[in-house]
């Protein structure tokens, strides 16, 4: 089983970075490697919300449903999902720095089943594409929020 945590600071008040990171109209925007799809469950956002994605990883076409476990207003938003078999967990935790600065806590957990090669394929790929992704990610995230923070 993989775990990935990465955290970043963004120049934004906390009501903002979560109402970006939450709605799944902006995760296209800055979730690396996503490049479409949206809400299949009646309500776009909250607790039961389900999202299926579109993406790459490499040459791969990829398919992603996930739903969302957890959320706690302006705090953290947790989904369960599963992606070309592997299943994972992941969570964002948003916490006020100063009045114009949020942190943001990015954790993914994944089991990757024995038919795609466990954990030797963890080891020398899966492990490093996710660390890269969720890096990719968060710097494209930083510099959305810093534009919009700038052209208000």
């Amino acid at each position: 089983m993989g775990i990935i945590t990465q955290q970043i600071n963004l120049d934004a008040g906390i009501e903002k970075v979560w109402s970006f990171i939450t709605h799944p109209d902006n995760f296209p925007k800055y979730v690396y490697g996503y490049s479409g799809g949206g809400a299949i469950s009646s309500h776009k956002t909250g607790l039961g919300a389900t999202y299926e994605w579109y993406g790459k990883i490499g040459p791969l076409k990829l398919k992603s449903v996930e739903e969302v476990v957890a959320w706690e207003k302006h705090k953290r938003v947790a989904y369960r999902g599963k992606l070309f078999g592997i299943a994972f967990n992941s969570s964002m935790d948003v916490k006020k720095m100063r009045k114009n600065q949020t942190q943001l806590r990015v954790s993914i957990q994944y089991s990757i089943p024995w038919l795609l090669g466990g954990k030797i394929t963890d080891t020398l790929l899966i492990q490093k594409i996710v660390q890269s992704y969720v890096s990719h990610s968060l710097d494209q995230l930083r510099i959305i929020i810093s534009h919009d923070s700038r052209s208000q």
